[in-house]
């Protein structure tokens, strides 16, 4: 191939065919034109004498110039002229594609398959070997790597790529793993597949690929379509406070982050803008504690992914805390009172409250604290004693008044009086705290030297004593014990919670202490030595999505090896949700990215992803040599005189033929395409095959799952039908034409743009010529929404549908041709099973009575869907199995009324036609 920049040429041996052009010049112009015939008229003989001795005329040389150009367009055309043209495999090197299938991919996964497609269609034939390699770990915790094949085998294994993870890349140590398996087959081109972003070390700002190879190439997403992530959500007093990170900061962008309930209800939402030149940008979703404490996720809407997720346990929740007062009276006006610290560490992260014991139980409470100044009332002790026994949380700190008057809600038995390690009558010295054990609840907290304890409530010693303590002096003492009592806990400081006998308060621990132990009156923690390793339980993937497993090969280690030790994120510890109810714990790989950047790798060929389209330019070439010899043999006849155009002279014949072939040249501007213009590449593969279609919305996890879903509903056409090698696709209505399609899946989102005028004319062109497109609310059914107040996607569905020529709906009446199709069917459930579905009150004058519009709620897409395994992604609603298989007979049913219309219904004459037949 020779590649001259925006135009390449196939065969370029076929230009040696332009040397010839001189010698056709000198041939045309020594060649006189044919002689012109002229009417012999007796008058006119005189008048038309001319001298004796005439020359023999040439050629014009505006004729002889448009015959050149006529050969030279045949020329061209025969070489395979391409405009943007995509560069070749260099015949002297094998190739080895990186592909990037790790969370960033979700963007630009469909242009890395295109592309590696692409480049291997076009090397067909070539005699050197290509393989591919994942940069992210599989299930298995191995890269999957194809080994060295031709193009046309290589082309076969595509589809068994990993699936996208939802963990990160690391190209080094993929290739460092297959090193020797590349020695073969050296010299070596590196072609990479990048999502647009890497990850490096603080000081490495260009990631290199520790291997030797010839040549490099990378092909990278367009800026404003690189990812973004979570790098710290943190909760505050009055809501959470959400960081998102991205890797171009030249643009200026707006996102939405958003607080979903376990419904993927909204339950707070805030626009965040990221200013040109910035990269992090943070905002505070707010909420009061009942709504905070619902949420379950925190997203980037639209934009979901693996990194874009925050799932939250009950570890992130604010319950309430309530401070025991007599009467009332709160001491947090002096820096001496035992409920100033407490008020201000506390209101960092929770709700304070005041009150008696009665006051504070009259409303939701996680944990009540008693400082040293305050007794629990005996009246009330029956009360708190049940509420501690129904999960709650009883925290106390010690000082002389609990040092002389003892009740029944202390962890441990306890010595009498206290121990002053302060003072002029003592020889001993404040003690500072000894390293957390790893059975602690605070174990993995950084150790502050500068904490010192001068007075404390000294434990009895007992056999169960160090079962019962969270942390100790450095003597070895208990500093904090706790006891399990019923459901709840009940934990003992043993000094005070202001700075008369220690400086806890006054240090940056202090918030960190309180935090752990307030996650127990929650009924979290810490799990005990038999609860050491939680199963996995959800897992989420790469596109944000949590998907139920029943795996109790992968765990969790609740005890982390070394303090401060960061959770990996991999094969082995997905993101995800690991154990159930109370005992559930998140973990995320939005908050626990390494650091993450633009991939700036420097390789010998940069591209972006569909920056420019091969176009063959063979045959317009063809088409303007035709109109061009059409153009010569006119103006031979007009010379000869056989095509008389006496009124357009021959200076407005020499314009027009130089103008002709400029309007003729093909603009590859991107224009809006006129609805009845020629099928594109796309649409013309559609008229060749069986295609089932989906509406691209703009959220990628949806369209992910449609596109898994139809694939799922495919496998199932083809394993149950004569339908085969049924293919899947997604839509744009203002870029790609839908008439080709008999199916179209529509799932309808909150975040959908509205239609253009090019897709409203193609939507009701569509329908005005049959085609059948199935609404998808994916929602409950309207009789729920209607108990929420809430219109649900029906608002959204209404407006898409403004200006589109929907026909009048009905309920699908019983014996519709839907219901028998292919199986029969009395409901079309798909993962919800809710019976509101709706059909085109069908008119059998009209379109052969056969319905153009179908609407319901069921999420038939994530019923469907299936992963490269061909194992289904989601778990049913309600119904199992056997819902599952009632929604792919619905999908085939489907399918088949979209194929064949109603011929189940015209079966109803064929008794009569058989009766005729027989007479």
């Amino acid at each position: 191939m020779l590649d001259l920049g925006i135009i390449g040429f196939l065969n370029p041996w076929l230009l040696l065919g332009l040397m010839t052009l001189p010698v056709v010049w000198l041939i045309l112009r020594i060649t006189p034109p044919a002689p012109k015939k002229i009417t012999f008229p007796a008058l006119r003989l005189l008048l038309g004498l001319q001298g004796s001795s005439s020359k023999p005329q040439k050629t014009a040389w505006w004729l002889i110039l448009l015959r050149i150009l006529i050969l030279m367009l045949l020329i061209l055309a025969l070489s395979e002229p391409v405009y943007a043209p995509i560069k070749r495999a260099d015949n002297d090197y094998n190739t080895l594609v990186l592909v990037d299938n790790d969370w960033a991919s979700t963007n630009s996964w469909p242009q890395q398959l295109g592309t590696l497609r692409s480049m291997l269609e076009q090397n067909k034939g070539s005699n050197k070997q290509f393989a591919f390699l994942a940069t992210a770990k599989n299930e298995t915790e191995h890269y999957n790597f194809s080994g060295f094949k031709s193009p046309e085998n290589l082309l076969a294994d595509i589809e068994q790529l990993s699936t996208i993870q939802s963990w990160s890349s690391n190209p080094q140590d993929a290739l460092k793993g297959i090193e020797k398996q590349l020695e073969p087959y050296q010299p070596l081109k590196i072609l990479w597949l990048s999502n647009g972003i890497t990850s490096t070390s603080q000081t490495d700002e260009t990631p290199e690929l520790e291997i030797p190879f010839a040549i490099s190439e990378i092909y990278l997403p367009p800026d404003d379509n690189l990812p973004l992530w979570i790098t710290a959500v943190k909760p505050e007093q009055n809501g959470v406070t959400v960081t998102i990170e991205r890797a171009f900061e030249q643009l200026e962008t707006e996102e939405r982050i958003a607080a979903l309930s376990d419904k993927n209800e909204i339950l707070a939402s805030e626009k965040v803008t990221f200013n040109s030149g910035a990269k992090t940008v943070s905002t505070t979703l707010k909420m009061p504690n009942e709504l905070y404490n619902k949420a379950k996720k925190v997203t980037v809407v639209g934009k979901s992914t693996a990194a874009t997720t925050f799932l939250l346990d009950q570890s992130n929740y604010r319950f309430p805390v309530g401070i025991l007062t007599a009467a009332g009276q709160q001491d947090n006006k002096s820096l001496l009172g035992e409920h100033y610290y407490l008020q201000r560490a506390l209101g960092l992260f929770t709700d304070v409250r005041y009150g008696s014991i009665k006051e504070l139980l009259s409303r939701e409470l996680s944990t009540i604290i008693v400082t040293d100044k305050e007794t629990i009332p005996v009246n009330d002790q029956e009360t708190l004693s049940q509420w501690i026994d129904q999960g709650g949380l009883l925290l106390r700190f010690s000082g002389p008044n609990l040092a002389e008057k003892r009740d029944q809600f202390i962890p441990v038995p306890l010595r009498s009086g206290y121990r002053n390690l302060e003072g002029n009558l003592t020889w001993e010295q404040p003690l500072t705290l000894e390293d957390f054990d790893k059975n602690s609840p605070f174990f993995g907290l950084p150790q502050n030297p500068e904490i010192t304890v001068s007075g404390q409530l000294l434990a009895q010693p007992t056999p169960e004593l160090d079962s019962h303590t969270w942390a100790r002096l450095q003597d070895g003492t208990p500093l904090i014990t706790a006891t399990n009592r019923g459901d709840g806990t009940i934990v003992l400081v043993h000094t005070s919670s202001n700075t008369r006998w220690s400086n806890l308060a006054l240090s940056g621990s202090f918030v960190d202490i309180l935090r752990r132990i307030l996650q127990f009156g929650q009924g979290v923690g810490v799990t005990n030595a038999t609860e050491s390793k939680l199963p996995i339980h959800d897992v989420l993937d790469a596109y944000g999505n949590l998907i139920p497993v029943e795996n109790s090969a992968i765990t969790l280690d609740t005890v982390p090896k070394k303090p401060l030790q960061v959770q990996s994120i991999g094969p082995q510890n997905p993101p995800g949700y690991y154990g159930k109810n109370k005992r559930q714990k998140a973990i995320n790989l939005a908050g626990n990215l390494p650091n993450v950047q633009k991939n700036y790798f420097r390789a010998d060929n940069r591209h972006v992803y569909d920056s420019k389209r091969e176009s063959p330019l063979q045959i317009p070439l063809f088409f303007m040599a035709l109109v061009l010899f059409l153009l010569d043999q006119a103006l031979t006849l007009w010379l000869r005189g056989l095509f008389p155009i006496a009124a357009i002279g021959k200076p407005i014949a020499v314009i027009a033929l130089l103008l002709i072939p400029v309007a003729l040249i093909p603009s590859h501007r991107a224009t809006a395409q006129d609805i009845n213009e020629p099928l594109d590449k796309k649409g013309i593969e559609a008229t060749l095959n069986t295609y089932l279609a989906y509406i691209i919305t703009g959220d990628n996890k949806v369209d992910a799952d449609s596109h898994s879903g139809l694939a799922g509903l495919s496998l199932q056409l083809h394993r149950r039908t004569a339908v085969e090698n049924v293919r899947v696709t997604g839509v744009d209505l203002d870029r790609d034409q839908i008439s080709p399609y008999p199916f179209l899946y529509w799932p309808i989102t909150a975040i959908q743009e509205p239609l253009t005028s090019r897709g409203k004319r193609q939507l009701n062109e569509y329908i005005s010529n049959g085609g059948l497109i199935l609404f998808d609310l994916r929602e409950a059914s309207s009789t729920l929404n209607s108990a929420l107040g809430s219109q649900g996607n029906a608002q959204y569905l209404q407006m898409l549908t403004n200006e589109i020529n929907i026909p009048q709906m009905e309920p699908v009446p019983a014996g519709h041709v839907i219901t028998r199709s292919f199986y029969l069917l009395e409901s079309f459930p798909g993962r919800n099973n809710n019976r509101d579905f709706w059909t085109e009150s069908t008119d059998p004058y009209r379109n052969d009575g056969v319905a153009r519009i179908l609407i319901g709620s069921n999420d038939w897409s994530r019923a469907w869907a299936i992963n490269g395994q061909g194992a289904p992604l989601y778990a049913m609603v309600r119904g199992g199995e056997r819902q599952r298989e009632l929604a792919y007979r619905f999908g085939i049913n489907l399918v088949m009324y979209a194929l064949t219309g109603n011929y189940k219904e015209d079966q109803v004459h064929i008794p009569h036609i058989l009766e005729r037949l027989g007479q």
